[in-house]
């Protein structure tokens, strides 16, 4: 059962990705970047962090967080331009085996 986030509670997104055969860690760089120079601008989001595995044969290499004011701002940030124009254009063309969950912050 989904539980419902309260009014107001802070909302996470935990993103793990590979990098598609072929995509150098300099192309990943300049796209990640990119992304948190772009979706960080968008109302709502407080952080967008990246984190690369420190061993080497996890089973994904690459954590993505973000994190939204509540849940009104991840529903914005779901539709906003900007979010949906980069994750076409520029991270869904160089990323594979994406898990992606969204967390209410309990603390």
């Amino acid at each position: 059962m989904i539980q419902p986030a309260a009014e107001g509670q802070a909302i996470e997104r935990i993103i793990l990705v590979n990098l598609k055969e072929g995509v150098s860690e300099e192309q990943f760089n300049l796209v990640a970047q990119h992304g948190r120079e772009l979706l960080g601008a968008i109302p709502g989001v407080e952080l967008v962090s990246l984190g690369i595995a420190l061993k080497v044969d996890a089973s994904h290499r690459y954590y993505v967080r973000l994190r939204y004011h509540d849940l009104n701002a991840l529903k914005a940030y779901e539709t906003h331009s900007s979010h949906t124009t980069y994750g076409l254009q520029e991270w869904l063309p160089i990323i594979t085996d994406e898990i992606l969950n969204d967390y209410a912050m309990a603390y």
